[in-house]
């Protein structure tokens, strides 16, 4: 239980306070630099974005308390006022900026609904320009939402899953996180506030939503996340998944292989067109993979067939492959090795085509290596949805169909 709290004075020499001060400026002499230095590399970076590359800048906008033009005294006073949860982001390419606004009636702000937000923002950038296959997202740098080991994985998984090749986020230094996501939360604050003016009506969070769709002459797009998306997102999170080390001092997380990382302390792009990066301000590299093992002292479970002597000691995470499942030939990408067996994201084939598409809920499914048939090229773009194999994979699939 904690007192209340007074004012008190404290004497001493100027030397004492000299000693002080000094004690405290190595702290402030680093936050200055951190900040300096994310911000100098933000805008370098949204100044030199290639044809492959995109950027996004993301950030929770203050949840907003639906309205109506009258109101009685239980309903204003009470606890019947229902809130609306606003992630805004702002896309930056070669093409432009583009606003998005995503809303929901889930209150979750966790690393799981920050993805839940993403993903239609993610999926458009995806059917829209194929050809970008990097991604570096820049936010500020709270450890409920961004900043946590649950993102981290989320980070190396995901992106992976819509066909991204290269990731990073990248964190503002503490209290200087605002930016251009922050204007689109105002201006839809007000723009709701105008309609309550005029009479409008906004009770529940879908009605906000359905109103910003109705708005002519907006340029921001907007998105509705309904709970069962965010839910998805908490299945994909290992029980076990273990601590990053020196997390506060993070300020960007580089993935290009599913379910590894590289951080270090501040942000640099001085190789971001490369797939690894560069070796400024000592990057370190954890590897998130869970490894599980599973004992069955009553029913242990048999051994597997030997599988092919090429595929036997070959670590297959991140590699595309040919499995069997249920005597047919599917194509996906495994995310995770755990020895006998492979986490395994499939693509759906269309018809007898050789044109594969990732699903829009993902499916991980575990397989015994024995049912890895061929490590195969990642496939080509073929159309802007649709991917296709190369001559020498499709041939290898059609005879695993025959």
């Amino acid at each position: 239980m904690f007192g209340n709290m007074v004012k008190q004075i404290y004497n001493g020499t100027i030397k004492e306070l000299m000693e002080l001060f000094s004690q405290k400026l190595e702290s402030l002499a680093i936050h200055q630099f951190n900040w300096l230095h994310q911000a100098e590399q933000f805008r370098y970076l949204k100044q030199n974005i290639t044809e492959c590359e995109a950027v996004l800048h993301v950030d929770f906008s203050e949840n907003y308390a639906c309205k109506l033009s009258t109101e009685v005294q239980a309903f204003h006073f009470g606890g019947s006022r229902q809130q609306a949860t606003i992630h805004t982001a702002v896309l930056y390419t070669v093409h432009g900026t583009k606003s998005y606004a995503t809303l929901s009636d889930s209150l979750r702000h966790d690393e799981r609904a920050v993805w839940a937000h993403l993903e239609p923002i993610l999926g458009e950038l995806r059917e829209t320009f194929p050809q970008i296959t990097t991604l570096h997202i820049q936010s500020d740098g709270p450890v409920t939402q961004y900043r946590n080991k649950n993102n981290f994985y989320l980070l190396s998984t995901v992106p992976f899953l819509s066909g991204f090749t290269k990731v990073t986020w990248n964190f503002s230094e503490k209290s200087h996180g605002k930016g251009a996501p922050d204007g689109i939360g105002g201006a839809i604050k007000r723009e709701a506030d105008r309609f309550v003016q005029r009479g409008g009506e906004l009770q529940a969070p879908q009605q906000l939503y359905e109103m910003l769709n109705t708005r002519l002459g907006s340029s921001i797009t907007h998105y509705w996340v309904n709970r069962e998306s965010i839910e998805k997102y908490d299945e994909l999170i290992p029980d076990n998944l273990e601590a990053v080390k020196g997390t506060f001092k993070i300020h960007q997380v580089w993935s290009s292989q599913p379910s590894q990382i590289t951080h270090r302390t501040v942000s640099c792009f001085c190789r971001k067109t490369e797939r690894s990066p560069c070796p400024c301000y000592k990057p370190v590299t954890v590897d998130l993979r869970v490894k599980r093992t599973v004992c069955n002292t009553e029913n242990p479970p048999s051994s597997p067939p030997q599988q092919p002597r090429e595929q036997e000691n070959l670590d297959l995470c991140g590699k595309f492959v040919i499995v069997i499942y249920d005597e047919k030939p599917y194509v996906g990408q495994v995310l995770e090795d755990v020895g006998e067996e492979v986490q395994v994201n499939c693509m759906l084939q269309s018809g007898d085509k050789n044109l594969f598409v990732w699903p829009q809920t993902v499916d991980l499914i575990f397989y015994y290596r024995k049912d890895v048939h061929a490590v195969i090229s990642e496939p080509e773009p073929a159309t802007s949805r649709f991917s296709k194999l190369t001559l020498q994979d499709w041939v290898k699939f059609r005879n695993t169909s025959a």
